[in-house]
C-alpha cells in the first residue's frame, strides 16, 4: 500500500521543490523575464516532443491493458500524469510573464519526464522482468533524474543569489 502511494505521489516532488525555490527567493519570484528568458518556442517544442511520448505510450497501455489484462494501472497513471503536466506546462509556455511562472512551467517538465521515467519502472516490476533487473534499471534511471534535478536547482539557487537584492 505505501509503495503503491509512492508511485502515485512520486509526480510531485519537482513541484515541491521549485515551490519551495520560489518561497525561498520570493523577492525574485514577481521579476518578470526578458524576451530570451521567456524563450517560448524552444520550450514549446521540447513539451511537444516528449507530451507525444506520453500520449503515444498512454494509448498503447490503455489498449494493451484491457486486452492482456496485466496489471498496467501505475504505468497508465504515470503515462497520463506525464501527458497532463506537459500538456499544462505548455499553456504556462503562453502567458508565462514572470519568474514564478517560469519556474511553475519547469516543475511542470521536471513532473512529466519523471512520471515517464516511473511509468517505463513500473512495467519493469512486474512478474514478468527479475527484480534484481528491476532494481538495477530503476536505480540507474532515478540516479539520472535526481542527479538533473538537484544541479539546475543548484544553478537556479545560484543565480538567484546573485541578483541584487530590492530595497523595501
Amino acid at each position: 500500500m505505501a509503495c503503491d502511494l509512492l508511485w502515485y505521489l512520486a509526480p510531485l516532488l519537482p513541484i515541491v521543490t521549485r515551490t519551495l525555490l520560489c518561497m525561498a527567493f520570493r523577492t525574485h519570484a514577481r521579476d518578470c523575464l526578458t524576451e530570451d528568458e521567456r524563450d517560448r518556442e524552444t520550450h514549446r517544442t521540447i513539451i511537444l516532443a516528449l507530451a507525444g511520448f506520453s500520449f503515444t505510450g498512454l494509448l498503447a497501455l490503455v489498449v494493451l491493458e484491457g486486452a492482456l489484462q496485466q496489471g498496467l494501472s501505475v504505468a497508465i497513471y504515470c503515462l497520463l500524469i506525464s501527458f497532463v503536466s506537459f500538456i499544462v506546462s505548455l499553456n504556462l509556455q503562453s502567458y508565462k510573464f514572470r519568474y514564478w511562472h517560469d519556474q511553475l512551467g519547469t516543475a511542470f517538465i521536471d513532473a512529466g519526464t519523471l512520471a515517464l521515467i516511473l511509468s517505463v519502472l513500473s512495467i519493469l516490476f512486474t512478474p514478468h522482468y527479475d527484480p534484481l533487473f528491476a532494481t538495477a534499471l530503476s536505480a540507474l534511471a532515478l540516479t539520472a533524474w535526481v542527479a538533473d534535478h538537484i544541479i539546475r536547482l543548484s544553478l537556479e539557487v545560484r543565480i538567484m543569489r546573485r541578483l541584487p537584492t530590492k530595497e523595501k
